[in-house]
């Protein structure tokens, strides 16, 4: 893992966590870079919510308009994800 994905793997599970606490969520206690999105214990607002904070933190979105992006299943890729949009910045 490079020192950026390490630090995006990072700012991720800290949002998690911030957002869990916000809503009231309980995250998966095995949380890790193979843990689907949908069972990290986080709602779709929630996750919405993750995603939100990411883009403020790192200071650009993968989900940028005119950008092609297929929907991330796992942490893994989600980091990967945004690693790759901060490639293209």
């Amino acid at each position: 893992m490079t020192t950026r994905e390490h630090h995006i793997e990072h700012t991720l599970l800290k949002c998690m966590e911030e957002v869990a606490a916000q809503t009231g969520s309980d995250l998966v206690a095995d949380l890790n870079r193979h843990t689907a999105l949908h069972e990290s214990g986080l709602d779709s607002l929630g996750l919405a919510m993750v995603l939100a904070r990411l883009d403020e933190r790192l200071g650009y979105s993968p989900f940028r308009e005119g950008i092609e992006t297929q929907i991330p299943g796992t942490l893994s890729e989600l980091i990967l994800l945004y690693r790759h949009a901060d490639d293209e910045i």
